[in-house]
């Protein structure tokens, strides 16, 4: 009877890995962008996520951007980067203290609530959408409205035609599996939220 079980559970877990194998192909399903009260650009020397914040501020999504975190050292995630893109520097909110995706969450929060915003579209690339979401959404528990946009590469190339698209594609499916069993939940809590 333990040998049935046993077999009935590797069952299920390699039925969920192939699952999540085909799923992890679907990094980029972007949503429909709407009216919010902030664009959260999520850094990550990408050029093309500040440049999709930028599009859509111009397009009137928003009338503030987030960039957590705003870096001077990477220009594709600095406020001088954002500011020649067209975006005023009023209408920029910069966040130094986030170090992952998951102090982006924190950190964008903790900003919009300062701020009185309920509604962002959280920008970011399209490999990383996915990862993002379900970090944002556990972290944010359903308190704010959130879209997630994504952001091509250089030249509008999706994840899967640029030529390192094997290592964005393993990196993001252990990354992503690390967050769904909640191994970087404890790893990414800045120290003053840990309950060590």
């Amino acid at each position: 009877m333990k040998i049935r079980i046993t077999v009935i559970i590797i069952c299920i877990v390699l039925m969920l890995m192939v699952t999540s194998v085909i799923d992890s192909f679907n990094h980029n399903e972007t949503d429909i962008p709407k009216k919010a009260d902030v664009i959260i650009m999520l850094g990550g020397g990408d050029k093309g996520r500040m440049e999709k914040a930028a599009e859509l501020y111009h397009e009137g999504y928003a009338d503030y951007v987030i960039i957590t975190p705003e870096s001077e050292d990477i220009y594709p995630q600095s406020t001088e980067f954002a500011v020649e893109l067209g975006i005023p520097e009023g209408a920029i909110i910069e966040e130094y203290e986030a170090t992952s995706t998951y102090t982006n969450a924190v950190e964008s929060f903790k900003l919009m609530d300062e701020h009185g915003f309920d509604s962002a579209l959280v920008v970011t690339s399209d490999y990383h959408l996915k990862r993002s979401k379900l970090i944002y959404d556990r972290v944010g528990d359903g308190q704010y409205d959130l879209k997630y946009i994504a952001a091509l590469g250089a030249g509008g190339e999706k994840w899967n035609e640029r030529s390192y698209a094997d290592r964005i594609w393993f990196s993001e499916f252990y990354k992503l599996w690390g967050y769904r069993l909640g191994l970087y939940n404890f790893i990414d809590v800045p120290e003053e939220e840990t309950d060590l």
